[in-house]
């Protein structure tokens, strides 16, 4: 069992190292559109942002089609509830739960994240870097993926972080 899951990671490390080759990667944080500023700066110098198509039905539809055909579901698992990386489904969170935080982290990856000076949380287990989609998603796209996220999943409300 550890053997077969220990391929199955390895064969979908490969498979997300291919994807990010194919699609580059970011070279630090991207321009955010007006509509996502909420002013000021979180504790790691990004940008505050929020979510503008939060709530938003069509948008949510959009980023749950996402989720389950832009490589998502293949490691966060099909509904959010995890897999060899964190679910999304509880209020765990690996670096944050608010908008800033899960943005840059979609777009740039883990190792940025880290790059930023954030710190890993310790509450998830489960969990490899999630590689940067900078590439292959859009700034709407992200958005919508974190709608979805939040409109199914029990953490609907994030935290604010403090500004600095």
């Amino acid at each position: 069992m550890l053997r077969r899951r220990t391929a199955r990671c390895a064969l979908l490390a490969l498979a997300c190292a291919t994807l990010l080759a194919a699609c580059g990667t970011p070279p630090g944080p991207e321009p955010v559109s007006d509509a996502a500023r909420a002013g000021g700066s979180n504790e790691h110098g990004l940008a505050r942002l929020r979510n503008p198509l939060e709530g938003d039905a069509a948008a949510i539809a959009a980023g749950g089609a996402l989720f389950a055909g832009r490589a998502c579901a293949g490691c966060h698992g099909a509904a959010g509830g995890g897999g060899m990386c964190p679910p999304l489904v509880n209020d765990a969170w690996v670096y944050g739960d608010d908008d800033t935080t899960l943005y840059h982290l979609i777009r740039e990856g883990s190792m940025a994240m880290r790059a930023h000076g954030y710190v890993r949380g310790d509450a998830e287990k489960v969990a490899g870097d999630m590689p940067p989609f900078g590439g292959a998603l859009s700034e709407q796209e992200t958005w919508q993926l974190i709608a979805w996220i939040r409109a199914n999943h029990a953490h609907a409300a994030p935290t604010e972080p403090a500004t600095r």
